[in-house]
């Protein structure tokens, strides 16, 4: 199936605005089908223009608290646990028994700052709030587009395709905290071809892109605080985290897990 074609069409029709008559039985049918919680939202003056803004709505203050500690790492997301631990050499666990490797997650230098080290990956349903938030204070040092396929990453294809998330169309944000680097690798995936992030204009899955590695020269790198906005999925999809060898303790969370935006889920050393 041309997934990149179909998903472009689809972020098309979701940003079209609509009569509000239209919109909002389509937005109770989603709501309903998929349980978003829609005594959290912060409605816009107005009402929401199209189902995009709908996908990338706020929330209302104090739904997110962001945990204060100051060797906290955050969950940058609402999201589900799929998997953690740590990144065997130059290998991350997918699932149980299916592993990729770093360099096709990351095909560049950037991946050696994560062998040995540890990852958390969190799968957001079509539900759940679509906004990413960074999982620690400091600068983006820099970013990395790239192009991919763009196949859903339900559990049976996480479960039966080998290297899914290296595959699919990815956004990587290269961030430098007090722990050392930290990288939030956003992956789009069927219908989530669109990914922005709020320190830059580069936006995926436009019908002309390339793979782009791009590092912001020192005293010009955008910084972003814990807990602070960082990017969106123009719906829902996967967040692959990554931490250099030695540098985080990992919550114990079981597969299945919830966690919320500013939830501490990690620690540095």
């Amino acid at each position: 199936m041309p997934t990149g074609l179909l998903s472009r069409c689809f972020g098309y029709a979701a940003r079209f605005p609509l009569p509000a008559f239209l919109l909002d039985r389509i937005i109770h049918w989603y709501s309903a089908r998929f349980g978003v919680k829609t005594d959290e939202i912060d409605h816009p003056a107005g009402g929401f223009g199209s189902l995009d803004a709908f996908f990338t709505r706020k929330l209302k203050p104090g739904v997110h608290v962001v945990d204060k500690g100051r060797t906290s790492i955050v969950s940058p997301v609402d999201a589900r646990v799929d998997q953690c631990g740590e990144i065997d050499g130059g290998t991350v666990f997918q699932a149980k028994g299916i592993g990729y490797a770093l360099t096709d997650l990351i095909p560049s230098d950037y991946h050696r700052n994560f062998i040995d080290g540890s990852f958390m990956t969190l799968y957001l349903s079509p539900g759940d709030y679509h906004r990413i938030h960074s999982p620690v204070a400091g600068e983006v040092t820099g970013y990395f587009a790239l192009p991919g396929r763009l196949l859903t990453v339900q559990d049976y294809m996480v479960r039966g395709v080998p290297g899914l998330f290296a595959r699919n169309e990815r956004l990587i944000s290269y961030i430098e905290s007090v722990g050392g680097p930290v990288a939030v690798v956003k992956v789009g995936a069927m219908n989530v071809g669109r990914i922005t992030v709020c320190y830059d204009g580069v936006v995926t899955n436009r019908a002309f892109r390339r793979r782009v590695e791009h590092f912001y020269p020192e005293g010009a790198r955008p910084r972003v605080e814990k807990g602070g906005e960082l990017g969106a999925f123009h719906l829902g999809s996967t967040i692959v985290l990554l931490f250099a060898k030695g540098a985080a303790r990992l919550e114990a969370f079981e597969t299945g897990a919830r966690v919320r935006v500013g939830q501490r889920i990690a620690e540095f050393r």
